[in-house]
């Protein structure tokens, strides 16, 4: 008998990251529209932005906006923030397609080394493997285009559904599409906040996946997608 039907991820960070960095990739666009910067500045600023954004957000748990699937005015708003701080490109609205455009390719991403294997091989197990992401529209294109969708039964994102991470709000509409009880789903992702302590709170088993220096956890911790086996009934 089985402890679980459903394995639940995160996208970003636990199936694939950017790559290059998002500084790099900032960086080489701005160039073009005559901004000289360096990846390290731009990740600096980009990191100080998004805390605003965050700290602004921490009580509106729709911060992506109910309506606005594509998430353009959640990233022209942070992208604007991110390089008020370094130099506006005199042309910012064409900058700022070219970059959403570019973050819309799986050119712009790499999936970690174990990725795929890990879904194919929970897929033909017979496990439910579906995704929940704070993300945009763009992400099933994305996963599309690394290969990913036809190893996974559904996509939860959270500016389509209109709630993002750690409300529950967003995990139990994942549970609903799938039909699966909260129990019986993992939940797998790299951030506390969002991915560990937000399943935990909707009911589902959560594992906190730290590929670097493991920190002190309540919680269970895995170092790599191949650690969820250890927590299912899978050879």
């Amino acid at each position: 008998m089985r402890t679980y039907d459903a394995v639940f991820f995160d996208a970003a960070n636990t199936l694939l990251y950017p790559f290059p960095s998002v500084g790099s990739q900032y960086a080489e666009v701005a160039a073009r529209y005559g901004v000289t910067t360096t990846a390290d500045e731009v990740q600096h600023a980009f990191r100080h932005a998004w805390g605003e954004v965050q700290a602004q957000s921490e009580q509106d748990p729709t911060r992506y906006g109910i309506g606005e699937p594509d998430g353009r005015r959640f990233w022209h708003a942070l992208v604007q923030a991110t390089f008020t701080q370094i130099a506006l490109p005199e042309t910012f609205d064409r900058f700022f397609d070219e970059l959403y455009t570019r973050f819309a390719a799986a050119t712009a991403y790499r999936l970690y080394p174990e990725t795929l294997t890990v879904l194919q091989k929970l897929r033909q197990e017979g496990y439910i493997v579906g995704v929940i992401s704070n993300w945009d529209s763009r992400l099933t294109g994305i996963l599309a285009e690394l290969g990913l969708m036809e190893q996974l039964h559904h996509v939860t994102i959270s500016a389509v559904v209109g709630w993002e991470k750690p409300h529950r709000a967003v995990f139990d509409h994942a549970l609903r599409a799938v039909s699966v009880s909260p129990s019986r789903a993992l939940h797998i992702g790299d951030s506390l906040r969002e991915d560990v302590q937000g399943a935990a709170q909707a009911g589902l088993q959560p594992l906190w996946i730290q590929r670097q220096a493991a920190s002190e956890s309540t919680y269970p911790i895995i170092r790599d997608l191949n650690g969820v086996f250890d927590w299912l009934d899978t050879p």
